[in-house]
C-alpha cells in the first residue's frame, strides 16, 4: 500500500532552505506535492515588477525543487478550489504552509484552515 502525499502549499516564501512548511511536510516521511497557486481572487493585480521577481522566483524554486528530486506544480485560480481538488486526485492527508501576516492574508487563510478541517 503506497503512502498518502502531504501537500506544501508554497506561496510568498518560494525557497527550499529555511521553510518551516516544507520541514514539517518532509519529516512526516510522505511524498510531498509542491503546490504554488497563483490566485485570481488577489484585492489587486500584480504590477509588471511583481510578474517578474514572481516568474524568476518560481523558475529557480522549481530548479532547487528538481535538485532534490522533487516537481513543482503550478496552478491558477481560487486557492481553496485548487486545493480541494489537489487533495481529491491526490488522497492527499495533509496540506502545509507559511503564515502569513497581513489582517486580509490571515483571514483568507484562517478560512481555508477551517474549510480543510471540516473536510478532515
Amino acid at each position: 500500500m503506497s503512502k498518502s502525499p502531504v501537500i506544501v502549499w508554497f506561496r510568498r516564501d518560494l525557497r527550499i532552505a529555511d521553510n518551516p512548511a516544507l520541514t514539517e511536510a518532509v519529516k512526516t516521511g510522505q511524498p510531498v506535492i509542491c503546490l504554488y497557486i497563483l490566485e485570481n481572487n488577489m484585492s489587486r493585480p500584480l504590477g509588471a515588477a511583481s510578474q517578474l521577481w514572481l516568474h524568476h522566483s518560481l523558475v529557480s524554486l522549481s530548479g532547487d525543487l528538481a535538485a532534490i528530486g522533487a516537481s513543482l506544480y503550478l496552478r491558477k485560480g481560487l486557492a481553496d478550489s485548487i486545493l480541494n481538488t489537489v487533495i481529491a486526485d491526490t488522497r492527499a492527508k495533509a496540506v502545509y504552509w507559511n503564515r502569513r501576516y497581513d489582517e486580509q492574508a490571515r483571514h483568507h487563510d484562517k478560512t481555508i484552515k477551517a474549510n480543510l478541517s471540516d473536510k478532515g
